[in-house]
């Protein structure tokens, strides 16, 4: 009879034999994946060629020096402003219905391209021709949103 088996020898690979097998691995990936691998190449060589791919080297290279100068350029007053703005107009917007914003845009677009026609009239518009276009109802709803407009943000302006 045989003897039991009293030691487990592990077997250790060489590491050339490690690097054998990931070789044979990464091969295997390229063949099974050729078309990726292929567009992946075009990649890096385009952007290689573009001069790109140096740039993305650089700056991972000095991505510490980068980010620095982003964050003390964004505590900057301008910066902050800026960030500011864009989350109240963000908030604006958020706040605002769709179809006002597009009404109001719309609006503002008809509105440009009549102004755009009345620069062809060089007449000049007394003040019973300003009564006379204050009947027309268009202008009358015009001018009331107007109003209304200034008086909402006269409010905020105390």
């Amino acid at each position: 009879m045989a003897e039991p088996i009293s030691k487990i020898r592990r077997v250790e690979k060489t590491e050339d034999e490690v690097k054998q097998e990931k070789m044979a691995a990464i091969k295997d990936q390229i063949v099974t994946e050729d078309a990726a691998f292929l567009e992946a190449l075009e990649l890096v060589k385009a952007l290689h060629d573009s001069g790109a791919l140096d740039m993305i080297n650089s700056a991972l290279k000095a991505k510490e020096d980068i980010a620095t100068t982003f964050l003390n350029e964004a505590r900057k007053e301008p910066a902050t402003n800026a960030i500011n703005n864009l989350m109240i107009s963000g908030k604006l917007l958020t706040d605002t219905k769709p179809e006002q914003t597009e009404k109001l845009l719309e609006g503002l677009a008809n509105a440009q391209a009549k102004a755009n026609e009345s620069l062809k009239d060089d007449t000049t518009l007394g003040l019973f021709g300003l009564a006379k276009a204050m009947k027309d109802p268009d202008v009358n709803r015009a001018l009331r949103y107007s109003l209304a407009f200034l008086k909402g943000v006269g409010q905020e302006l105390k």
